[in-house]
C-alpha cells in the first residue's frame, strides 16, 4: 500500500495533467455535440440571429411592439388585464371621434379634452388646463377637421404648424411624453361632405415622416382601421362603442414604459 501511495505522490502532477486532458476532451466532445450545426435547435438559433442581423432597428422595434400588442390583447381578452385601468396619469386631446372615450365612460372626462371641430389650433386654448394636469402621457388625436377645415392646404403646411404646437407643449411640459396619433380615414358617404378627406393617407405619410425625423412618438392606427372599419358609424366618420377598445389597445402598445 505504501508503494502505491509513493507511486501516486511521485507522479501526481502527471496524473493530474492526464485527468485535465481527459476532462477537457470530454468538454470539447460535449460542446461539439451541443453546437452541432446539424442540430435543428442550433439551425433555428443561427437562422434567427441571421434574420436579426439583416433587419434594421426600426423593423426590430416594430416586431417587439407587435409582440407586446398581441400579448396585451391576449391578456385583456382572457380577463387577466383591465384595458381601461392601464390608462393612468394621461390626457387625451382630440375631436368628436375622441369624445367617445369619455362619452362611453371608458375614461375620465376630466382627462379627455375633446369636442366636435377641434384641431391642433385649439390646443393653445386648453394649454393651461393640460399643463395643470401635468400628465406623464399626452395623446393627440386630432386630424379629421384639420384636413377638411382649410387652415392648412397641404400636408407640409400642416406638419409645419404641428411642429410649432408640439414645441410649445414640450416647453411647458418637459416631463410629459407626447404621442401623435395617425388620422383615421373617412369612409363613404363621408366624402359627400368633404372630398378633402380623401387626402388623409397623404397627411398620415407626412406625419409619420416628420415624427421619425424628429424622434417624436407616432401611433400608427392603420391596422386598427383595416381590421375594424366595420365598426364605423353609418356617416363614415365616427366610431361605434366597440371600436374604442381596439384604438385604446393600439395606443397602449406604443407607450414606452
Amino acid at each position: 500500500m505504501s508503494r502505491v501511495f509513493s507511486f501516486l505522490n511521485k507522479y501526481k502532477w502527471i496524473i493530474a495533467a492526464v485527468c485535465a486532458v481527459l476532462l477537457l476532451a470530454g468538454i470539447i466532445i460535449l460542446a461539439k455535440e451541443l453546437w452541432n450545426p446539424g442540430r435543428e435547435e442550433v439551425k433555428a438559433g443561427v437562422q434567427y440571429l441571421k434574420e436579426l442581423e439583416s433587419k434594421d432597428i426600426n423593423s426590430v422595434e416594430a416586431d417587439v411592439k407587435a409582440v407586446k400588442k398581441q400579448s396585451q390583447i391576449d391578456a385583456i381578452e382572457a380577463g387577466e388585464l383591465s384595458l381601461w385601468a392601464q390608462f393612468s396619469d394621461y390626457v387625451i386631446f382630440g375631436d368628436s371621434r375622441t369624445v367617445g372615450f369619455s362619452y362611453h365612460e371608458f375614461l375620465d372626462s376630466q382627462r379627455v379634452i375633446a369636442d366636435g371641430g377641434y384641431t391642433i389650433a385649439d390646443i393653445a386654448t386648453y394649454e393651461d388646463r393640460i399643463v395643470a394636469l401635468n400628465p406623464s402621457y399626452l395623446f393627440l388625436c386630432t386630424g379629421l377637421n384639420d384636413v377638411s377645415i382649410g387652415y392648412w392646404n397641404t400636408p407640409e403646411e400642416y406638419v409645419t404648424a404641428y411642429e410649432e404646437v408640439v414645441q410649445e407643449l414640450m416647453s411647458k411640459l418637459p416631463d410629459t411624453d407626447i404621442y401623435i396619433n395617425s388620422i383615421f380615414p373617412a369612409q363613404d358617404p363621408a366624402f359627400e361632405r368633404s372630398s378633402k378627406w380623401l387626402e388623409i393617407p397623404d397627411y398620415n405619410a407626412a406625419l409619420k415622416e416628420w415624427c421619425e425625423e424628429k424622434g417624436y412618438h407616432y401611433i400608427d392606427n392603420t391596422q386598427v382601421y383595416e381590421e375594424h372599419r366595420d365598426l364605423y358609424e353609418s356617416d363614415g366618420i365616427h366610431f361605434r362603442k366597440d371600436f374604442y377598445q381596439y384604438w385604446a389597445m393600439n395606443i397602449l402598445a406604443e407607450v414606452d414604459e
